[in-house]
């Protein structure tokens, strides 16, 4: 693996500033990646129940979290967030629920996951090995025009079409594409590199949400959160682009119009520019919180 980089939790103070952490109380950490908020949470008193589909990042937090497992602080679950209501005990008192939609440092400069263009890697992009399709197998069996459309909806490509069918023809030449160096030189040739992002961001970043079907998994997850927190208790997202977004506005909205809450952040928190300054990736990220309601 490569360590020159170092995971940096998004917003971490404004995130669990959020829950309003209450000693003793428990709290869900969604998205446990490094441990980042979970630490946060933890100096503050409260509890926490942290999922993660990684084996890597659960085997992390077992190591340093080693003392707050033995004192029944902390829970580690190797499962994904749309797991919470059959993974967790019925009897369960939430406080609060996060969610930080984006992906590890850890896991993007792993050379053999295939996240990163930056390195020669397999094309796999699975979060969980124990899923079986990575992001070689829908490059090399998906159609052109439903690769195309892919890196549409969760990329936002504008020269999707060129791409897709570029892929394609390669499959057809008998020259399948396995690596992601492979695939990044395939989409400088297609695009050139007329442009301030690296030209294959945005497939890449498609191929991942797909292979871990991401969004499904949002859309999915956000009803069992509010189904298991408490009357009064917070659900905290943090979104890095449109498509993650998406659904939580428009569920969010739709559980303020039924009754089950309020949404607190009118608009979305942003990173403050000191943030920005010292971790780059965090440029997109929107923070919004809601809190069931009280009578329920």
């Amino acid at each position: 693996m490569n360590q020159t980089a170092k995971h940096q939790p998004v917003m971490l103070q404004e995130a669990v500033d959020a829950l309003n952490v209450e000693a003793n109380a428990w709290y869900v950490d969604a998205t446990f990646g490094r441990g980042g908020h979970t630490q946060e949470i933890l100096s503050r008193g409260g509890k926490v129940i942290a999922f993660d589909v990684d084996q890597q990042a659960i085997e992390y937090g077992q190591s340093k979290f080693a003392d707050q497992i033995t004192e029944g602080k902390l829970k580690l679950v190797r499962e994904n967030f749309d797991r919470l209501e059959s993974t967790l005990d019925r009897d369960q008192k939430i406080s609060g629920i996060l969610f930080d939609f984006g992906t590890s440092v850890d896991q993007l400069t792993d050379d053999e996951r295939g996240f990163s263009f930056d390195s020669d890697a397999p094309l796999d992009m699975r979060m969980d090995n124990r899923l079986g399709v990575t992001a070689a197998d829908l490059l090399n069996v998906l159609p052109e025009k439903q690769l195309a459309d892919l890196f549409i909806e969760f990329g936002g490509e504008h020269q999707a079409r060129s791409i897709a069918k570029a892929i394609v023809q390669n499959r057809e030449k008998g020259q399948p594409l396995t690596t992601t160096r492979g695939l990044a030189d395939l989409i400088i040739r297609t695009k050139g590199r007329r442009e301030a992002l690296h030209p294959a961001t945005k497939v890449f970043q498609a191929l991942r949400i797909a292979v871990n079907s991401e969004l499904d998994a949002i859309e999915a997850a956000l009803p069992q959160a509010w189904n298991i927190l408490q009357p009064g208790g917070r659900i905290v997202t943090i979104a890095f682009h449109e498509g993650e977004d998406r659904p939580v506005k428009h569920i969010l909205k739709k559980w303020v119009a039924e009754g089950k809450g309020t949404i607190i952040t009118d608009k979305p928190l942003t990173p403050s520019p000191a943030e920005v300054a010292t971790n780059p990736r965090a440029r997109s990220a929107k923070l919004r919180i809601f809190e069931k309601a009280r009578g329920l």
